[in-house]
């Protein structure tokens, strides 16, 4: 019981409750916007651009999905860190992009290279990818100074 608790209150798991609720955000988020906000109609912005409504939907519902994910962080799990809020940001945002670029080959590969389902390659790629992330985020956005650490 008590190696229950302790993984309950384990950095790993809070991180990925964090990343599971910005999840939440983004897919609900990603709903509205694409059913109700714009209609499943496209957008078109400044009279002259337009995009899709499943890609104004993505940009928006992930970007918020990206904040809700690295204020839970900062402030619930990496509490430790130093590093500065607008450091960090830049930070977490550069590895929710080259996250998001693993995850799309690393989906691709399982889905054409070894045949696997999409939607099983797509959880198989999330865990894995989301592991890495975790360490990315422990070592780089949100480290701890070796002033602190000692």
């Amino acid at each position: 019981m008590d190696k229950i608790f302790e993984f309950l209150q384990s950095r790993v798991f809070k991180y990925f409750i964090a990343a599971g609720l910005a999840t939440v955000v983004d897919v609900g988020l990603y709903y509205l916007c694409f059913n109700y906000a714009f209609d499943k109609q496209p957008v078109n912005l400044l009279g002259s651009f337009v995009l899709k409504a499943t890609t104004a939907s993505l940009i928006i519902s992930y970007s918020c999905g990206l904040v809700t994910n690295f204020s839970i962080s900062k402030f619930l799990v990496f509490t430790d860190s130093d590093m500065k809020t607008s450091s960090a940001f830049f930070r977490f945002v550069m590895v929710a992009l080259f996250v998001l670029i693993l995850n799309y080959f690393f989906m691709n590969f399982l889905i054409h290279q070894l045949e696997w389902y999409p939607t099983f390659a797509r959880a198989v790629s999330a865990l894995s990818i989301g592991v890495l992330s975790f360490l990315f985020h422990k070592f780089f956005t949100f480290k701890v100074s070796s002033l602190k650490k000692s």
